[in-house]
């Protein structure tokens, strides 16, 4: 072969191996630039210091907004963008009482933040003439109903489905009609280890006496009720300590054992003894004393980044910072996810959201005296 073809073979054979690498290179480069990892920044705008903060592990981030001796906050869940700096502007807005700032970005739009009396309140809480101010418009969600059924009276259904513990069993109801599911012969008045996990409901067999060994899953996309004939026995005195992804992690104080019980595939597993300790879930899961576990609080914290607060009214919480939300003080707090807090006042049962404020959902005589794990609520 002509020696000039197989120097020329060769070049080119160099630049493809070159162009290849500088391909690589750039994904490289790339992938390292874009992908998540945990940071913090401060900057200026105008006379407010912004503290931006990413947490990759939980996939959030929070803002601190001072400007003097007021600090804002705001906590943005499921949320990464590529850039940093997120927050370009700031608006500030004050009466003789309130003072709110406006946020402006590119990647979030972010609610008014708002203080009075020397705490960080909810937009829902400020006057009319700082809604003027701020030429904000309350929003509404959800479509309003009127039904009555079993003695409730229906408000709004939020798109969930609710199961009402009636002493016996559920009654379900939603969007798309009402049912009544039988469980138990006799009545029970403290369903206590009842749990929900994910879409299902966990419920030991309330027929039995001092302990169980089958329990029903009810699916709540379907009201359907499955029996579980489980392995072990577990007694009534037991505690649940809470649910993480799909496993429900409980104590059995008579037979002082911790078991981890995955509902979906009904599996039950002991991890958890008097000699060996168990484990609970503390912004991460951490080894405990079975007396601990037992005798202590030991229910599962952290499992997202904020919390709710009954205190003189309520109060969304995050680490040491709070914002107030109503006035008016729970009788219970029912359940709560990433957008919204499901609670009971008296015989009413509302919920509430960063956003949207106070809805009222359904009213039910019998919650003025039982109100203890007996309202579940899925929405798919």
């Amino acid at each position: 072969m002509d020696q000039k073809v197989i120097i020329k073979k060769i070049k080119k054979r160099r630049r493809f191996f070159a162009f290849c690498f500088f391909l690589l290179l750039c994904f490289l480069v790339c992938f390292f630039a874009f992908q998540k990892k945990d940071y913090s920044i401060t900057y200026q705008i105008h006379d407010f210091q912004v503290e931006e903060r990413y947490y990759k592990e939980k996939n959030y981030y929070d803002f601190l907004i001072s400007k003097n001796d007021q600090v804002y906050f705001t906590v943005q869940l499921n949320r990464h963008f590529s850039s940093k700096k997120i927050i370009y502007d700031i608006q500030e807005f004050t009466t003789d009482t309130e003072t709110c700032i406006q946020l402006s970005s590119n990647k979030i739009r972010f609610l008014p933040l708002c203080r009075k009396n020397n705490e960080q309140i909810s937009v829902h809480l400020v006057s009319e003439e700082m809604l003027g101010k701020l030429n904000y418009q309350l929003p509404s969600f959800g479509e309003a109903v009127s039904i009555d059924a079993y003695n409730i009276h229906v408000s709004n259904y939020l798109y969930h489905d609710f199961y009402i513990w009636n002493y016996h069993g559920f009654y379900h109801l939603s969007n798309s009609g009402t049912e009544e599911i039988s469980l138990f012969q006799k009545d029970i008045y403290s369903p206590s280890l009842i749990t929900q996990v994910g879409r299902f409901l966990f419920i030991p067999d309330y027929d039995a006496n001092y302990y169980f060994e089958k329990a029903y899953l009810l699916d709540m996309t379907t009201g359907n009720v499955e029996t579980w004939e489980l392995s072990e026995q577990i007694y009534f005195d037991s505690i649940v300590l809470g649910v993480y992804e799909d496993d429900l992690y409980l104590v059995d104080k008579h037979e002082k054992k911790e078991w981890k019980i995955n509902v979906s595939s009904k599996k039950l597993e002991q991890i958890g003894s008097e000699s060996q300790g168990g484990i609970t879930y503390q912004n991460g899961f951490v080894n405990v004393t079975m007396n601990r576990l037992l005798y202590q609080e030991s229910s599962f914290q952290g499992v997202l980044p904020i919390t709710y607060l009954v205190d003189n009214g309520l109060y969304y919480t995050y680490n040491d910072l709070k914002i107030k939300l109503l006035e008016d003080v729970p009788s219970h707090l029912i359940t709560y996810n990433e957008d919204w807090i499901f609670y009971l006042k008296g015989d009413s049962l509302y919920a509430y959201s960063l956003e949207y404020g106070e809805i009222l959902l359904m009213e039910y005589f019998e919650w003025n005296f039982n109100y203890s794990n007996v309202v579940f609520l899925y929405h798919e």
